[in-house]
């Protein structure tokens, strides 16, 4: 689809005053401003695109609540995507991503945000104002730590940060007490905090490709467990005593 077909796909979009509008795997290098007058839309699809930037005139999309930009070449959250605040999701993955900007609690009302397969090294602090957040993905990143803030994202079910440089994990983890799918695998870790025990609903555990030798005695409260993957692991045997019956080990 060429320049001129896009413009015409939007016009139609505003001409029929649409709610949602799907512009994906068509090898778009730029997104013409004249999206800004979508102001109707309430789901953009622009994945699986050549992106590197988006046109300030998204800004003006305050409808929006689900933007994906997955699969695109984006340096950076582009500052147009701050401004979005009725945003519950954003699929950011499989891009160029350094680092969330620190305006990122701005988007306060998201509950679900995939920033998977991008080039993360560090969480600014600031993520803690993202605290209707159910669904993080930051897996295949380059994380090598968490931050304490974590802490405050009491709403989330389910995270993954497979694939990182994590060497530790912050007791703090221990607050997430609504989560039921941890995925921690293939990361560096050697130990697992005693505040793991505090995550009474968890069904998933993903613990493998680590370096664990142990699991701490607190594996013993989580009784809604019913998967833990340890492969890749050199666990002591009698650790597997804090388990309950049932659980199945993969």
């Amino acid at each position: 689809m060429n320049k001129q077909e896009i413009l015409k796909e939007i016009e139609n979009a505003r001409n029929s005053e649409a709610t949602s509008l799907y512009l994906s795997e068509l090898q778009m290098v730029s997104v013409p401003e004249e999206i800004g007058k979508l102001k109707n839309l309430v789901w953009l699809y622009l994945s699986e695109n050549e992106l590197t930037s988006l046109p300030d005139a998204i800004a003006n999309l305050q409808k929006l609540t689900w933007l994906h930009l997955e699969s695109n070449q984006l340096p950076e959250i582009p500052d147009a995507v701050m401004h979005l605040k009725n945003l519950t999701v954003l699929n950011l993955a499989e891009n160029h991503i350094t680092s969330l900007p620190s305006d990122i609690g701005k988007l306060s009302n998201l509950a679900r945000f995939d920033v998977n397969n991008n080039s993360l090294k560090n969480l600014s602090s600031e993520i803690r104002l993202l605290k209707f957040l159910t669904w993080l993905d930051l897996s295949e990143n380059q994380l090598e730590s968490l931050p304490l803030e974590i802490a405050y994202l009491t709403n989330l079910t389910e995270l993954d940060l497979r694939n990182n440089q994590l060497t530790s994990l912050p007791s703090e983890i221990g607050n997430l007490t609504a989560l039921t799918d941890l995925y921690l695998g293939s990361n560096q870790l050697s130990s697992i905090p005693p505040e793991i025990g505090n995550l009474r609903n968890i069904t998933e555990l993903d613990l493998s490709y680590n370096q664990l030798t142990v699991l701490p005695p607190e594996f013993a409260n989580l009784k809604k467990l019913v998967r833990l993957d340890l492969r890749g692991n050199s666990i002591d045997p009698s650790s597997l005593n804090n388990l309950k019956n049932g659980v199945i080990l993969i």
